[in-house]
This record gives structure tokens, C-alpha cells and sequence, in this order.
């Protein structure tokens, strides 16, 4: 059948079994495999009712999974999959990250809503659900990369490990194992094209590739922020709103992962230049970084 829904037809025809039957598709597609556990865990159902349900979703989409005996686990069919439910990819890494939630299919907030700046066809979902499935199953991809920071935009083979959001773009963190330096670093989703899960004979990632080998990852580090000398008293005020600071406070002290104060420095607007290159006529910054001496390997 290539039929795909919408939330709300996938409701009026299947009912009660909707969200379980979205839930699985979601998760045999982001993930590659479902199991019986899974719809368990997440509907409180018993053994023969999450059967019936994966039997269901089989008959509707036959050419979408396979059971594998020496895994145990019911598998996509990478070839033939074709969804049951219809999805944005920003929908789908939010859930990655949050949980499961029928919610984001129906799309009606509680609330009026309105998201600014959503770049249309930002992310291709099959290039996402490529990526994610690698992660889930700690495997390597092969893709190019459209870096901002280089001009070698070759292919890469890359060991995704964990998704990030800044608000605005989704990235991944990932081993590089085209790099010649710290292999450990963060990629945007956006600038990832042509991904493919690697055909090596390693496809499958190395220990020492992993996250808990990723030392900047690992390492939380203290971020003393001054508000920025250049504002003026009004501007101040409005940044000390802003970040929940007392009307007296000019200082923050916070602590972030090693591998994200780049990220953090950039979104919050933190001047982390030395002290002769911020002489010269600055764009705005909230804050300035007091303790930069000790950030050095992070900037």
C-alpha cells in the first residue's frame, strides 16, 4: 500500500491504534528497528497486543520492515520503506530528543503559536532519518560536507554520535574520521548532503569513536560572563531581563560543555576576542568573556 497520511486521516480510519501506528513508523524509521518492548514501554501494552499492532502495521506496509532472528528485532527495509504518516524533519529530531508526542503530528497547539524564520526544505528527511538511524545504531555514514569554516568539501566519513540544538539550526556531533586533528566536531544538518550509510568493512564505529571518548564533549567548563562594557544603561537593563539577572547583577557565571561553547558564544552574543582585537569597532555583544585565558582550547 503507498498510501501516505496525514495525522488526522491516519485517526479517522485506524482510531485508537493511530498513535501506536505513527509511533511505529516514527521509530522504525528514525531508529531502524521496533520491537515488541518498544510499543510496551511507551502504550503499557501486553505482549500479544504489541504483536497484533507490529501485524497491523506489517499488513499496511508489508515492504517496510523485516523481523531479523539473530537481532530479535523487527528491521527497516531501507530500500522499499515508504512512510505510513507524513512528517517534517524538525518535528522529527524534536522528538528524537523529547520523546514521542501525537501532539506535534496534529498540529494545534493548546495556544495560538507561530515559529519566525523557518527556512522551508531546510532539512530532507530521508537524509535525516540516514543520519539518525546511523546514530541509533552507532554506524558510520559517508557524506559531503558544505563546511563554513573550510574550503575542503570533499566526502566524509563520519561517526554520528548525538543530536544538538542551538534554537535555531539542528547539528549533530560526530567522529570525523577524515580528520587529520581533533576528530571530535559538530556538523549542521543543513550542510550534510548525499549521506549514505558506509560500505566499509568498519562501518561499525570503534570504541575509542565513540562519546565517552570525546574529551571536549565530557568536559564542562565555567563561563564568566560581564555584561558587555559598550551598552549603555538602557541596553543593561534589557539584557539583565533577558537572562534572568538581578537589576544590580553584571556578572554571570555558568558552566557549559567544552565541545558547545563555541555554539554558546555565538547565540548569546559573547565577545570572546582578545583584549588588542576588541580595540577595534565591535558589532553588539551582551557579554563580554572575562574568563577567556582559560577557554583557549574551546574557541
Amino acid at each position: 500500500m503507498a498510501t501516505t497520511y496525514d495525522y488526522a486521516k491516519l485517526n479517522e480510519e485506524y482510531g485508537s491504534n493511530a498513535e501506536r501506528l505513527a509511533f511505529v513508523d516514527f521509530k522504525l524509521r528514525f531508529t531502524g528497528i521496533i520491537q515488541r518492548t518498544d510499543l510496551a514501554e511507551a502504550f503499557n501494552l501486553a505482549e500479544a497486543s504489541s504483536s497484533r499492532l507490529l501485524s497491523l502495521y506489517h499488513e499496511l506496509k508489508p515492504n517496510n520492515m523485516r523481523y531479523d532472528r539473530s537481532k530479535k528485532v523487527n528491521v527497516i527495509c531501507e530500500e522499499s520503506y515508504e512512510p505510513i504518516i507524513a512528517m517534517d524533519a524538525e518535528i522529527a529530531l524534536g522528538m528524537l530528543s523529547h520523546g514521542f508526542n501525537k501532539n506535534r503530528l496534529i498540529g494545534k497547539p493548546i495556544l495560538n503559536y507561530a515559529r519566525v524564520g523557518k527556512v522551508p526544505e531546510q532539512l530532507n528527511i530521508d537524509q535525516v532519518s540516514t543520519l539518525t538511524r546511523a546514530m541509533f545504531n552507532q554506524q558510520a555514514i559517508n557524506c559531503q560536507y558544505i563546511s563554513a569554516n573550510s574550503s575542503n568539501h570533499s566526502n566524509r566519513e563520519l561517526v554520528p554520535l548525538t543530536l544538538i540544538s542551538d534554537g535555531k539550526n539542528w547539528l549533530f556531533r560526530a567522529y570525523d574520521r577524515s580528520s587529520d586533528d581533533y576528530s571530535f566536531k559538530n556538523f549542521n544538518f543543513a550542510r550534510a548532503c548525499n549521506i549514505n550509510l558506509a560500505v566499509t568493512s568498519d562501518k561499525d564505529a570503534q570504541p575509542y569513536e565513540l562519546l565517552a571518548h570525546d574529551i571536549k564533549w565530557n568536559t564542562l567548563q565555567p563561563l564568566l560572563l560581564e555584561l558587555h562594557p559598550n551598552l549603555n544603561d538602557d541596553l543593561k537593563a534589557s539584557v539583565r531581563r533577558d537572562y534572568g539577572m538581578a537589576d544590580d547583577q553584571n556578572e554571570i557565571l555558568l558552566t557549559e560543555r567544552g565541545a558547545l561553547i563555541w555554539l554558546l558564544c555565538n547565540q548569546w552574543l559573547i565577545d570572546k576576542r582578545d583584549e588588542e582585537s576588541s580595540k577595534s569597532k565591535s558589532r553588539y555583544y551582551n557579554f563580554q568573556l572575562k574568563n577567556r585565558h582559560m577557554l583557549l582550547d574551546y574557541l
